[in-house]
């Protein structure tokens, strides 16, 4: 018997031995917050590390990482197709390779959706190119199920590696007619999902254009980064203080800018700014020490006299 014991431990212990090593995981919650630091007379501050950061979640200080390598990107475009903008998709068709140099680059990645009454893929994550997908834009529909088409990029987004920065840029105007989601669902999704919203927006029928005007005076995109880095601050500015509608509470929440246009010009100008934003905010991350279900205050502060920060104000979280 105490042989047939030995034996038996034995066939155990070598079982054992070819069972995979099986190891528990708690899952940890990152949060991103993709940080731009301006000087007092608005230029864009670069070449700050780690320690000069403080971040802090619902007022308490938080352990944070600097990640100093420009993250890829993953970044979905929501273009508005119906009646509304008929006029304007025919320069829109037009930037697809300038959004793709500018936003995506070489080791990022983009997804195309269009959106009226019903929502299209045109471009999924990993084939066909940004270029080809918007010349094969087709306008139809009137109302804009932006919520929807909104809901369905941050899922795509979700999908993504959580080290990649994940971007929303809708073109099209900041209403919405008809989603069966709401603003406040989307807003959860995209700040759970750590999603940047930006926007280029156009004018909405039956309102005064020039009263919705925050695009960029001139000619922009002809000048330097500094130059046009320093109308990101005038642009937040502004839009803190205009009325609020669709887009401006999108981005606002996630840390993005809209900025309207009616000309290609302006709509070449408002990619180039988005693209100074993207590659030049600080790649801030951190698990929160107290994790609680709802809503999360995020402040960052930088140790530089005068400095104007700019980062999401907070997140949802489900844990």
């Amino acid at each position: 018997m105490f042989l047939l014991l030995l034996a038996l431990l034995s066939l155990a212990a070598q079982a054992q031995n070819l069972l995979p090593e099986t190891t528990f995981r708690v899952p940890v919650e990152l949060v991103t917050a993709p940080t731009l630091v301006f000087s007092s007379d608005d230029r864009l501050v670069f070449g700050l590390d780690n320690r000069n950061f403080k971040v802090y979640d619902d007022g308490q200080p938080q352990t944070t990482s600097l990640d100093l390598d420009a993250a890829p990107v993953s970044v979905v475009f929501a273009v508005q197709v119906g009646q509304n903008v008929r006029s304007y998709t025919r320069f829109i068709s037009k930037v697809g390779s300038t959004l793709e140099a500018l936003l995506v680059g070489q080791t990022g990645e983009a997804a195309v959706i269009e959106y009226a009454e019903d929502i299209r893929v045109l471009k999924p994550f990993g084939s066909g190119d940004v270029q080809s997908a918007l010349r094969h834009i087709s306008p139809g529909g009137r109302q804009s199920h932006a919520v929807d088409a909104g809901m369905l990029a941050v899922a795509m987004l979700r999908e993504r590696p959580v080290r990649r920065a994940r971007v929303l840029v809708f073109i099209g105007q900041p209403q919405d007619g008809g989603s069966q989601a709401d603003l406040a669902a989307l807003l959860r999704e995209a700040e759970r999902s750590n999603v940047t919203v930006f926007a280029l927006s156009l004018p909405q029928p039956g309102k005064d254009f020039a009263s919705q005007m925050l695009g960029l005076p001139g000619h922009a995109g002809s000048g330097s980064v500094d130059l046009l880095a320093r109308f990101i601050p005038m642009l937040r500015r502004t839009a803190a203080a205009a009325p609020t509608d669709l887009f401006s509470e999108l981005t606002t929440a996630t840390g993005g800018t809209q900025i309207r246009f009616r000309q290609q010009r302006q709509l070449e100008d408002g990619i180039s700014l988005i693209g100074v934003e993207l590659r030049s905010a600080y790649a801030l991350s951190y698990a929160p020490a107290r994790m609680r279900p709802g809503y999360h205050t995020i402040r960052v502060e930088v140790a530089l006299p005068g400095a104007k920060v700019y980062t999401r104000p907070g997140y949802w979280s489900s844990r």
